[in-house]
């Protein structure tokens, strides 16, 4: 059997050099055989079909076909490894974005929605969602937890991430259609369905690979505490303020003589306005704010008699809720949290999606009907300044600010064909063009 699959192997490498895509298939399967428990084959295997077979095809159909071909040999593998979560989750990624993020998606998007030999027995309905790529692979991200929560661990995917994959499905799905021209009801509940599954992962107790101090236990984190009314940060602020109620001033005292330990470099450095600073003068005022910070057991460990056993616990309590603070912050800046649940919230909103709707007339009008793509500009870039006004936080987003400089340039494009190459002096988004453009423009 090891001599066989050793051979099938350079075999299957053979056919794909050679272009031999029949061989491969037949290859493929006498693989899957001969080691049918072994996921890596079917991993390894689906990968090559779906991402490097398809892409030496010239027509989009036939790449399509060999993508397909790739997650179905993923479903056959899932039906010899039904417990498995790491074959489940890569036919949810293949079917959601080597579907949905190709450069050929808008045609590979129609051809899974019309593939019957794909989706067995579900009704041809092109309005269906059910056969949608984003929401089939959703479909599978649920299963990987279901299969995780069951006891069948997933193997190097954290569960930041793989909790996080069927949200963000409804989240693609929902910018899919919405980017394809429905602005109708349905795109709103596509978005509200978002912002509820993203505010449900929230709550979801993710295991850290941090441990507590006290116990040496694993830590457990919930992405949502940060914003909870008895969040880390409040608690670290109580901690903190009952640690020097019990010794008022003895924090500043001691920051004081710290202070004047300080070097007159130093000294002189920490009093520069930071504006001012030279780069030495930065690392120099960085360096001695480190040296005259006064930490909560430091300033336990000052306080005597009958309250230090107290100072010393709650000197422990506020740096552990620190830290569980600073430790929500890097895992949500991982899967990028506030971004999507601020997405979610605007999106949602039927100004966003009016001001959406303007933009794509526009867009789908500018070479067939120049005063109307340009009405439709104006009234889509005026809607997006009153989304903005609501949601001032989508002021600071970069993608966001990007995405709306490439609508203002190319309503500039278009300005400059009929002889206005300026934009208009009260030009409702200048602040984002001046944040966000490209310098002189």
């Amino acid at each position: 059997r090891g001599v066989a699959v050793n051979l099938l192997w350079e075999r299957a490498h053979e056919c794909k050099m050679k272009k031999d895509w029949t061989g491969l298939s037949a290859t493929l399967q006498q693989l899957a055989k001969l080691q049918p428990r072994f996921v890596s084959v079917w991993q390894f295997q689906a990968w090559n079909v779906s991402y490097n077979c398809s892409v030496e095809f010239d027509d989009y159909r036939d790449r399509y076909r060999w993508v397909i071909k790739g997650i179905q040999y993923l479903r056959e593998g899932i039906g010899y490894n039904q417990y498995e979560p790491r074959l489940l989750w890569d036919q949810g990624w293949f079917t959601g974005h080597k579907i949905g993020r190709a450069d050929e998606r808008v045609q590979f998007r129609r051809l899974f929605r019309q593939d019957n030999d794909f989706h067995d027995s579900l009704p041809l309905d092109l309005r269906d969602p059910t056969r949608d790529n984003w929401l089939c692979g959703k479909k599978c991200f649920q299963g990987v937890v279901q299969l995780h929560e069951a006891g069948h661990k997933m193997k190097g995917k954290g569960p930041l991430l793989f909790y996080c994959d069927a949200p963000k499905s409804q989240i693609n799905y929902a910018d899919a259609i919405v980017g394809e021209g429905t602005f109708d009801e349905v795109a709103l509940e596509a978005w509200r369905r978002a912002a509820t599954e993203w505010r449900q992962y929230g709550k979801v107790l993710i295991e850290t690979t941090f441990r507590d101090p006290r116990t040496g236990e694993i830590l457990y984190i919930r992405l949502n505490d940060k914003d909870e009314d008895e969040n880390y940060l409040a608690q670290a602020q109580k901690h903190i303020a009952d640690l020097e109620a019990l010794a008022p001033g003895l924090r500043e005292k001691l920051r004081q003589q710290k202070l004047a330990s300080l070097t007159k470099r130093e000294r002189a450095a920490l009093e520069t306005p930071p504006s001012q600073r030279t780069a030495q003068e930065f690392e120099l005022a960085l360096a001695a704010e480190r040296k005259i910070a006064v930490s909560h057991e430091e300033l336990a460990q000052r306080i005597e008699g009958p309250n230090r056993p107290k100072a010393l616990q709650l000197a422990r309590e506020a740096k552990l809720a620190e830290q569980m603070a600073d430790y929500i912050d890097r895992y949500r800046q991982i899967v990028n949290f506030e971004y999507w649940r601020l997405r979610c919230q605007v999106e949602q909103d039927p100004q966003t999606l009016q001001a959406r709707q303007y933009i794509f007339q526009a867009d789908k009008e500018a070479l067939i009907n120049l005063p109307q793509a340009l009405e439709n500009y104006q009234k889509g870039l005026a809607a997006w300044r009153k989304v903005l006004d609501t949601h001032p936080k989508l002021l600071d987003d970069r993608t966001t600010g990007e995405e709306l400089v490439e609508v203002i340039d190319r309503y500039r494009e278009h300005l400059g064909r009929i002889g206005e190459p300026r934009l208009p002096p009260d030009f409702p988004l200048q602040d984002v063009l001046d944040r966000y453009g490209k310098k002189g423009s």
